[in-house]
This record gives structure tokens, C-alpha cells and sequence, in this order.
């Protein structure tokens, strides 16, 4: 792609070991490798094949030495250094660097203020952390909590985490957040607040959409999910199970898509089976009680978890733990657009989700792409 490098061989992605550069030079090597490649793209179904991250040209040159990254950052007049965490064919991944990192205004914004350094969750190059500690980057992913990719950790001049963005983001979004970070909102204020405010002194709904993306959420029921009221601390007390809690809006497309094209899929449904699962709409003023004994109306649940986004999803372990979150648009292609058909590979990844959460694996694995990567090696 034009504007793009690749995510390996390059000191401005903290990718692959630099020693072994000379070893995949060799011809064999190469050739190996295409065949590898070409194999994995004439097995993938159709539209569906694992297309590699390219990290824009105009992210940050590394050293590997954060502390050196940040000084030089604040010595060219910015505000500090955006760590983006991410893995080679994590899907959210390429579609931010196929749509949000090329659009010229987020670059500007983006780039005027933070230096962009790519860190992959998979790589074994060593760098010096911020506090002074030689970490590997697959290591300073976990120390950094970046238990999804793409994760994008803003930190300022005196070395303070500003936010920490789980998940895609659109031009969109990424306005938002850039506004949320110049205002210096992030000091006192959520990012769900902060965007409800803006909302509101822009005359909009809190959950505005663009026209013509309106889709009005059904009032079926939906498989598998209870409605409110309901009390999960009770339900998970009474039979240990995990659960999932859906938080839906009204007139909301995204919301639509998850519930056709994933949350009524079969293999999801079957597993569904094995946890108490929840769906609320923040439109809807009924009562209900989380699994961890939070109660209240969906709409104040919400801000009492600071979900920023619908539709969300947060797992509960069987002890009413929250394990994880899904707080950002999940449901894209490679493009950053929603799908219009179900994909295999989204499929495959929420079951995973689920896996994740109901196995226990996210307690010993703190990085679910790597979980992930050494659960297919095994089988």
C-alpha cells in the first residue's frame, strides 16, 4: 500500500529481531516464505484471507529506548508519545492503519502532537521502558495492560498515561479523542463523559448517529439473553457460570449487525449456553443487578463502567469478576466498515472471546492475542 511500510525490518515498528535479518535474506528463505504465503491466501475463504499490518510512513523512527522517544518528543514541542500496540494480522489493527491513519486531518492532529510508535505484542526486542526497566515488547504489552490489539497508549512529557484506547477507532472517534486529550478533559472527566458532553453542546443525542445508519433495535427477544430485570449476582451465585452483559442503544446499525450476523450464529449460541448472558438497552429504564451486585438502570450502569460505546460487551468470570471489555467498534472488515455478511473470522474470534473468559485463560495469559496464537499452535 502506498504510504505504508512493513511491519517487519523496520527501527519504526518495534517488529522482529534485527539479527535475524541476514537469515530470511537468503534465497531459500524468501522462497519458503512465499510459499507460506500464497499457501495461507488460496486456503482462506473468500474476502476473508489474514492481510499483514503496514505501519504509515509518518509513524515515529525507535530506538528502542522510551525515555530517549519521550525526550526527543517534548523537545520538538509535542506532547509527549502514543504507544500503538498491535500484532501482524490483528484485522482491527490493519483497518486503523487503512482508514483512520491515512485520513490527512487525523495525520496532522495525530502526528502534530504525539510521536506514533508502533509496538507489535508478539516481538522479543528488547527496549527500555519508562521507568528505567529493559523489557521485551511482547513483555511491555502486559506491563502496559494492552490485553487487545490494537491498543493506542497516549503519554504525556513527565511520563503520566493520559488514556489508554482499547479497539478500533474511526476518523470519528479519533477526533473525539484528540479533542479529549487537547482539552486536557482527561485530567478529570471520562472519555464517555467527555463525548456526552460534546454531544450535548452540539445539539445531539448522546447516541446520534448519521442519517440513513439508523436501525431501530427490535424488542424480541434475543436468544440465549435475558432481559432486565434480572440479577446475574444472584444467578452466578446460585450456578457458577460465566456471563455476558450486552449494552444496546436504540437506533443503532452496529448494534443490528452484532445481534444478525454473531450473537444469533449457531457455534455462538451453542456456547452461549454455558453462561448467564445479559442484554440491556441504555434507552430502556428498567432495573437490573450486574454479576459483581451493581445495580441500576442500563443507562447509569453504563457510565458507572464508563462504556463509551454500543454496542458494549463486558465478560464476567464465574466469581463476578470483570475479566475484559468490548468497548469500541468491533464488528468491521479490513476497510473499518461494518460488514453486510456474516464473516468467518469475526465468528472465530468472538468464540474465542468467550473461550478466554470462560477457561480462565485470561488470569495466566494477560495478552490475548499471544493466548490466542499458542491455543491454535496446541489445537
Amino acid at each position: 500500500m502506498r504510504g505504508c511500510r512493513s511491519l517487519r525490518g523496520s527501527r519504526r515498528g518495534v517488529g522482529g529481531d534485527p539479527s535475524a535479518v541476514g537469515v530470511w535474506a537468503t534465497r531459500s528463505g524468501v522462497l519458503g516464505l512465499a510459499v507460506v504465503l500464497v499457501a495461507a491466501l488460496l486456503l482462506a475463504p473468500p474476502g476473508q484471507a489474514r492481510e499483514r499490518l503496514e505501519y504509515p510512513e509518518w509513524f515515529a523512527e525507535t530506538f528502542y529506548d522510551l525515555p530517549g522517544d519521550l525526550d526527543d518528543a517534548v523537545a520538538r514541542g509535542k506532547r509527549g508519545i502514543a504507544l500503538f500496540f498491535s500484532a501482524e494480522t490483528c484485522l482491527h489493527c490493519v483497518a486503523m492503519a487503512r482508514s483512520t491513519f491515512q485520513d490527512p486531518e487525523i495525520v496532522r492532529r495525530l502526528s502534530g502532537q504525539f510521536d506514533v510508535i508502533a509496538v507489535d505484542v508478539f516481538s522479543d526486542v528488547e527496549m527500555i521502558h519508562l521507568d528505567g526497566q529493559m523489557l521485551r515488547a511482547r513483555e511491555l504489552s502486559e506491563h502496559e495492560r494492552a490485553i487487545f490489539t490494537p491498543t493506542l497508549l497516549f503519554i504525556d512529557g513527565s511520563a503520566e498515561r493520559m488514556l489508554r484506547f482499547v479497539g478500533f477507532a474511526d476518523p470519528e472517534r479519533m477526533h473525539v479523542i484528540l479533542d479529549y486529550l487537547e482539552s486536557d478533559a482527561w485530567r478529570g472527566e471520562s472519555l464517555r463523559d467527555f463525548a456526552r458532553r460534546l454531544h450535548e453542546e452540539n445539539g445531539e443525542p448522546p447516541g446520534a448517529v448519521a442519517a440513513g445508519d439508523a436501525a431501530e433495535a427490535p424488542r424480541e427477544p434475543l436468544a440465549g439473553f435475558q432481559q432486565p430485570p434480572a440479577d446475574l449476582a444472584a444467578q452466578r451465585t446460585a450456578n457458577p457460570r460465566p456471563s455476558l452483559v450486552l449494552f444496546e442503544r436504540n437506533d443503532c446499525e452496529e448494534c443490528s449487525r452484532l445481534r444478525e450476523q454473531i450473537l444469533t450464529h449457531p457455534e455462538i449460541q451453542q456456547v452461549l449456553a454455558g453462561f448467564h448472558a445479559l442484554r440491556l438497552n441504555v434507552d430502556d429504564p428498567a432495573v437490573t443487578v450486574l454479576p459483581d451486585g451493581r445495580h441500576g438502570t442500563a443507562e447509569a450502569l453504563a457510565g458507572d463502567l464508563a462504556l463509551a460505546h454500543q454496542p458494549g460487551l463486558v465478560f464476567y468470570a464465574e466469581d463476578g469478576e470483570e475479566a475484559f471489555r468490548m468497548d469500541s467498534t468491533w464488528l468491521i472488515d479490513h476497510s473499518g466498515q461494518l460488514p453486510d455478511a456474516t464473516r468467518q473470522d469475526l465468528v472465530d474470534s468472538f468464540l474465542a472471546r468467550l473461550e478466554y473468559v470462560s477457561s480462565g485463560a485470561y488470569r495466566d495469559w494477560p495478552q490475548y492475542q499471544r493466548w490466542r496464537a499458542q491455543r491454535d499452535r496446541e489445537g
